[in-house]
């Protein structure tokens, strides 16, 4: 169940992110430039990630790694929100 919520939030961080780049927001994290919008990217890098827990036995680092995406994705959409309500820019479908 938490990897499936991994998963359902990074896909969740990849779709904010493409409205966001449409919106006129700007990537701020390097690694993700090129990929930080591509949904099968984040959800296969989500899968790896997992693999690689269970391989080294750190299942438990799941939670934390939930929170942390927890609060990108929470950013990603105040920031698709504020540039929708002040800035007037609609929200892409």
């Amino acid at each position: 169940m938490v990897e499936l919520l991994f998963i359902a939030l990074n896909i969740a961080d990849a779709y904010l992110t493409k409205a966001g780049l449409s919106m006129g927001a700007v990537e701020v994290n390097p690694l993700a430039v090129h990929f930080g919008s591509s949904l099968i990217a984040k959800g296969l890098i989500a899968v790896l990630i997992i693999v690689g827990l269970h391989w080294f036995s750190r299942e438990k680092s799941l939670w934390w790694m939930n929170l942390i995406v927890f609060g990108v994705v929470l950013w990603n959409f105040m920031q698709c929100g504020i540039l929708h309500v002040i800035c007037g820019i609609p929200w892409p479908i």
